[in-house]
């Protein structure tokens, strides 16, 4: 039976906002909204609670529904393109995989039914051009490969009157290899085929998608750039003026969203369809600038892969408006049927500018979408020698291996080897929901659990909604805080956060290796989220010189570090380590017994372990985070404990050093450890950090008694307290934030 699969048009909402369910299934399936308190349903978690909800139940029918990866551009009028009988084309190519198949660069096919014209590159990179004439499709090569990961372009034409068709494959680049241009001249009638099939450029028409976008088909892995359609048999050397095109789209243009610029007189727009990558380094590129908005000229391709993924498209299923009175929080849509279940989640927030509590906690949107359907323990070689650990697959691992139509997560390559920088939430994101492990989502349910545990009123607020709204989203709150790892945020969410703490808020961050990759999302798509892994940081793949820069929003990618604004500037630590073998301890330090902290301590002995224990084995683990003043940690932090005894399997992470050296790599290097911090911020305000991703998984141990849990609860208390703190004596103030 199909699996049940489903996702949302959201990932955060209002009460008295509808939320549409678009799922994939057979047969029917039990709707209903549950509020989740703890989404970890392991045997040593602080055990599974999720709880109803007065929203009545819907009985859901189910289709199976398909995900048609792969990305293309698409005109939006092909109306009168395809009424065309001479024409020449001309496009700029890159290709960056040998698929073994016929792959399409730019056309009116329709591959179904094997009708219309079409540019393509054939199974052993050879370009042709082909076209339905007279019940046989005729074939012109240039019959030699390109070859991959070089510069081509490619120009053809077709004479209706005559029949004759000629083709130029030339290369660009000038490497010594003796490469030379092809050409081929045939005669075959190349008959359009006027209908509903588009004009496409890097795929071929595979029937309807899911909404207006088509099923992509004969998908082009590569650059391309600069493709030009021309309503006469032109000649094929020489420049192809845009002003004598019928459609001439310029990629350097309207680089932030999904929408392409035709530059000729007819200014036949088109859209991306699945997200392809933006901002890329096209044939003009000289390597003297690296930041597109500079030379945007430079920077006219688009990169296509057959196994991108954007907007799913499934039509809705069910809606499920939220009651005027429904408690802030995080919920699911738990959608249960023969062939199981699927509960994607949806942050339920206050109304705008109201706070049912002074402390809000920052759900990580943004860091769980990022992480969504990775193929970590399937498709990367170093997994077990990185955990220290033979891998054991969970049935999402497997699902997603076998499916890979889903999409890939930016921790994952592309068939053809390069990083996947685009990441869409409207699709099924497995690894985002409850009982998928003890890490992102699942893990920062630990925090909620506790909060309920010992009695704290909160809110929930999200990162999706920190970026649109801002610091009017963080304003009515006294205390945020954060879960176990709020990896990824954008500089919008950065400019919120300072700014709030600058008036007076006071943060908590309970995790390790936060604010530690720059994102954005796209102008036209907030649901698509982009990265760059630029420069440096502990990197699963490297962007390509000169595409460091975002499109979505021109700013320099990478790690937040190299922007110039460090997450200890921020919080007064950042990532320093990394291990996932085991999780060990802290101790404390002489600033745990300060009088501007010692409060933090009540209830812990001087000479006490704080975090032996735990779900994860202890509190201090997995990434870990440490100060450093010169990337700035505020002169008057306070270092409050440090982390002890981890094994050899942590490793100070790559960004932190200029080079190895045997320090480095010897049992203990001073560098790993996760230090926990203190320090006030101007108007009142401090921040709190603990350092570990794992110290949440302690938090709720023994039923919440335990010295994790006790510092914690201290912490968040005396913030939510409105008296204010006191700036230290002799120190610089913290005007930075």
């Amino acid at each position: 039976m199909t699996r049940l699969l489903a996702y949302t048009d959201r990932l955060w909402a209002r009460p008295g906002e509808t939320v549409d369910l678009h799922a994939s299934g057979e047969g029917e399936a039990e709707l209903s909204l549950v509020r989740v308190v703890c989404g970890d349903d392991s045997p040593q978690g602080p055990g599974y609670r999720v709880e109803e909800t007065a929203v009545r139940h819907q009985t859901v029918g189910l289709a199976p529904r398909a995900v048609h990866a792969g990305s293309c551009i698409v005109a939006g009028d092909s109306a009168p393109l395809a009424a065309l009988e001479s024409f020449t084309v001309r496009i700029t190519v890159r290709p960056t995989l040998s698929a073994g198949a016929d792959q399409a660069l730019m056309g009116l096919w329709d591959s179904e039914r094997r009708a219309g014209w079409l540019l393509a590159a054939g199974p052993e990179g050879a370009v042709f051009l082909t076209g339905d004439g007279s019940g046989a499709v005729g074939r012109s090569s240039a019959g030699a490969p390109m070859t991959p990961l070089k510069w081509y372009r490619v120009t053809a034409s077709h004479d209706a009157a005559t029949g004759a068709v000629r083709l130029v494959q030339q290369p660009l680049e000038e490497d010594g290899s003796g490469e030379r241009e092809y050409r081929a001249a045939a005669r075959h009638a190349v008959v359009p085929r006027p209908g509903a099939t588009p004009f496409i450029v890097g795929a071929a028409w595979g029937g309807p998608g899911h909404g207006r976008d088509p099923r992509p088909a004969m998908c082009f892995n590569g650059k391309v750039e600069a493709p030009r359609l021309a309503a006469a048999a032109g000649p094929l050397d020489g420049p192809l003026a845009a002003s004598a095109c019928a459609l001439a789209w310029d990629f350097s243009r309207r680089m932030s969203g999904r929408s392409v610029e035709d530059v000729s007189p007819w200014r036949r727009h088109g859209r991306t369809v699945n997200l392809p990558c933006r901002a890329m380094t096209g044939s003009a590129w000289t390597g003297e600038e690296h930041d597109w908005r500079r030379a945007p000229g430079e920077y006219g391709a688009i990169h296509l892969h057959d196994d991108d993924v954007g907007d799913a498209g499934w039509p809705v299923s069910a809606r499920v408006t939220l009651p005027d009175d429904l408690q802030s929080g995080i919920y699911c849509l738990r959608l249960s049927g023969a062939a199981g279940e699927d509960m994607p989640p949806v942050v339920v927030q206050r109304p705008s500018g109201e706070a049912g509590a002074p402390v809000a906690f920052l759900v990580s949107t943004a860091t769980y979408q990022a992480y969504a359907n990775m193929h970590h323990a399937t498709d990367d070689a170093g997994a077990e020698m990185r955990a220290g650990r033979a891998t054991r697959l969970s049935a999402d691992d497997v699902y997603l291996f076998e499916h890979r139509e889903l999409g890939l997560s930016p921790y994952d390559h592309h068939g053809d080897g390069s990083g996947v920088a685009m990441a869409s939430a409207r699709r099924p994101m497995l690894g985002y929901r409850p009982k998928s492990g003890v890490w992102s989502f699942t893990a920062d349910t630990h925090v909620t659990a506790w909060l309920e545990q010992q009695g704290f009123a909160w809110d929930a607020i999200s990162d999706h909604a920190l970026h649109e709204e801002g610091l009017a989203l963080l304003a009515p709150y006294r205390v945020v805080v954060t879960g176990a790892h709020p990896e990824y945020w954008s500089s919008a969410m950065w400019r919120a956060m300072t700014a709030w703490l600058a008036q007076g808020g006071r943060l908590m961050y309970l995790g390790g290796n936060g604010f530690y990759w720059k994102i954005a999302f796209l102008e036209d798509a907030p649901w698509a989220l982009e990265i760059r892994r630029a420069q440096a940081g502990a990197r699963y793949w490297i962007a390509e010189p000169g595409e460091y820069h975002m499109a979505a929003s021109g700013e320099l990618g990478g790690l937040w570090q190299r922007s110039g604004t460090a997450p200890q500037r921020l919080v007064g630590i950042g990532t320093v380590a990394t291990g996932f073998d085991s999780c060990s301890f802290y101790r404390r330090l002489p600033g745990s017994f300060d009088p501007r902290a010692s409060w933090i301590f009540d209830g812990v002995g001087a000479d006490e372990r704080i975090g032996d224990f735990g779900q994860l084995g202890g509190a201090s683990g997995l990434e870990l985070d440490g100060v450093d003043p010169v990337l700035g940690t505020p002169d008057h932090c306070l270092k409050l404990a440090i982390s002890a005894d981890h094994s050899p399997q942590y490793l100070q992470t790559v960004d932190t050093m200029t080079y190895n050296h045997t320090a480095v790599a010897a049992p203990v290097n001073p560098a790993v450890r996760a230090d926990m911090v203190f320090f006030e911020t101007p108007r009142g305000g401090a921040v709190f950090s603990t350092g570990s991703i794992a110290w949440c998984a302690s938090l709720a141990w023994n039923g919440g008694d335990n010295n994790v849990s006790r510092i914690t609860g201290n912490v968040l208390r005396r913030f939510a307290d409105s008296r204010p703190f006191a700036a230290p004596r002799g120190d610089r103030p913290c005007d930075d934030f």
